[in-house]
C-alpha cells in the first residue's frame, strides 16, 4: 500500500489524539468518496453543452435567488 504524508495543524493534532480513532481508515474514505463525487462531476461535465460562460451567469442566477429566498425567510416576507 502507497504511504501519503499529510500536514496538519498542532491543534488538530491534539484534538485527533483525544480520541481511540483510526484516523489512516477515516482518511482513506474521506478521499475516495471524494474522488467518487469529483468523478461523477467529470461525468456530468463532459456530458454538458454549457460554455464556461453559460455556467457562470447561472452560477450568478443561482445565487441571487437562493440569497433573495434566505432574505424573505429572515425578515418573513413571503410575497
Amino acid at each position: 500500500m502507497a504511504e501519503l504524508k499529510i500536514k496538519i495543524p498542532e491543534d488538530l493534532k491534539m484534538e485527533m489524539e483525544k480520541f481511540c480513532v483510526d484516523w489512516s481508515l477515516i482518511i482513506r474514505r474521506t478521499i475516495k468518496r471524494e474522488i467518487q463525487n469529483l468523478t461523477e462531476i467529470e461525468r456530468i461535465i463532459s456530458k454538458s453543452r454549457l460554455t464556461d460562460r453559460d455556467a457562470l451567469e447561472l452560477g450568478e442566477k443561482i445565487s441571487k435567488s437562493i440569497a433573495e429566498r434566505f432574505k424573505q425567510h429572515v425578515t418573513g416576507d413571503r410575497r
